[in-house]
């Protein structure tokens, strides 16, 4: 994820939006991870993109950031989320199918969970059938598998709501979106920042808080009708209703 300034862009072909949920990604050294939580929407240009390790449910029942423990902060500094806006060549027919090329970025008014991104190239993408979507990095670091979920191409719209957070809906799904109240002190993984926190136990915990309180919650329309929390950055959300513009 490239930090640009937030400019008016393109729209990505329409094979490109929806809802994107990853199947698995195989690293260049051949260890595959399939069990990340890894959802993105793609928007006309907008995008927001979750990405949890599964480890992060066993906190469900924290509560709150305030219940949290240092070791608890530690385990959510590791989520890697962000949004921002994609820009992408137009879809070319080869001999091997449909193929094109994608970039992301933060941009001015994108949120980056993670101040530096771990995916900075662009994605070569490549489709066999509509619904399946293989993504490679140009240096070969990572080979990644997608799935878009059914009637998510539909009914994409991008809003802010009054309390600064931001509603990426994709049909049934929706990303909500809240930046943390404080910015980090410096462009660096966050990981590093904790390292470089000073004072007591209760002092460093506090100021974990105040790195990790950045929302990236996934929302499934339910039966009845009401988006429900099903993943999140902060995960004692799961379950609770996001109310729909």
């Amino acid at each position: 994820m490239t930090s640009q300034p937030d400019v008016e862009r393109e729209p990505v072909p329409e094979l490109l939006r929806g809802c994107w949920t990853r199947s698995w990604i195989r690293s260049s050294d051949g260890q595959i991870d399939d069990t990340t939580t890894v959802v993105w929407v793609q928007l006309r240009s907008r995008m927001a993109d979750v990405r949890l390790r599964p480890e992060v449910q066993k906190l469900r029942g924290r509560g709150a950031l305030s219940e949290c423990s240092i070791e608890d902060l530690h385990l959510l500094a590791q989520s890697d989320s962000s949004s921002g806006y994609t820009t992408c060549t137009p879809i070319e027919q080869t001999a091997g199918g449909l193929t094109a090329t994608a970039q992301w970025f933060t941009g001015e008014q994108g949120v980056a969970f993670q101040p530096v991104s771990s995916y900075p190239e662009p994605g070569l993408l490549s489709w066999g059938e509509d619904d399946v979507m293989i993504e490679q990095a140009p240096s070969g670091a990572y080979t990644e598998q997608w799935t878009r979920s059914p009637g998510s191409s539909h009914d994409l719209s991008h809003t802010r709501v009054e309390d600064g957070s931001e509603i990426f809906r994709s049909g049934p799904i929706a990303v909500r979106v809240r930046d943390r109240p404080v910015p980090v002190p410096k462009v660096a993984p966050l990981c590093d920042l904790i390292a470089d926190l000073q004072g007591s136990n209760e002092e460093k915990r506090l100021a974990m808080i105040e790195l990790v309180d950045c929302e990236f919650s996934v929302a499934e329309q339910s039966a009845a009708g009401p988006y429900l929390i099903t993943a999140s950055t902060l995960p004692w959300l799961v379950g609770d209703a996001v109310e729909m513009p």
